[in-house]
């Protein structure tokens, strides 16, 4: 009976051992293709970008807060955030941080940070702020006028380079005019330019 039990206790042990061989083993795989899984994703999107908003608040003193954006009116402040960042091992050349100005709002000027901005009329032509056009007088005579707040659709931020692993963000306030009256106003203005005017962009 001795011997057996030993026997039964060594075989037990050897069973004991190829479990726990087989467990860390499962839990060493299930970890691995996790970080495989990971490394795919950041493969696939290197570059991962987060917009979040706020609506700011000013106080008599002067002094700021930020607060949900969820509830807002006309008048309002929010202030738009961008984060890049750059998922991958290498580092990125070239990119553009692009802000949209959704329908209904007006970019505040010169709240943009870093304060390195272009801005556009269209989408397309992209200028420094702030832009500058040539407006025609009914004499003919030309003069160079600022363009208006209101027409501008977008922002962008020109970035040298985004190191491996590293973030950079953005950030540009509107004021609310109307609120939108259906998700698809919210995507961007309409370009509202006039065809007798020309801007020049850098």
């Amino acid at each position: 009976m001795k011997i057996k039990l030993n026997d039964s206790f060594t075989t037990y042990r050897l069973i004991a051992s190829c479990l726990c061989l087989m467990l860390v083993a499962h839990q060493g795989y299930a970890a691995g293709e996790q970080e495989k899984a990971a490394d795919r994703s950041k493969a696939a999107t290197p570059l991962l970008v987060t917009l979040s908003s706020q609506k700011v608040q000013v106080d008599k003193g002067g002094k700021e807060s930020f607060s949900n954006s969820d509830k807002v009116k006309p008048g309002d402040i929010v202030q738009y955030k961008a984060v890049y960042h750059n998922r991958s091992k290498t580092s990125i050349a070239g990119l553009n941080a692009s802000l949209p100005i959704p329908f209904g709002m007006q970019y505040v000027g010169k709240s943009a940070r870093p304060v390195s901005v272009f801005a556009s009329v269209d989408g397309i032509k992209y200028g420094a702020e702030p832009l500058m056009r040539i407006d025609k007088d009914k004499d003919g005579k030309e003069s160079q006028m600022a363009v208006p707040y209101s027409e501008y659709q977008g922002l962008r931020w020109e970035i040298d380079k985004l190191d491996a692993g590293k973030k950079i963000e953005v950030t540009a306030r509107m004021r609310i005019n109307e609120l939108s009256k259906s998700p698809a106003e919210l995507v961007a203005k309409k370009p509202t330019a006039p065809a007798t005017t020309a801007w020049k962009p850098y």
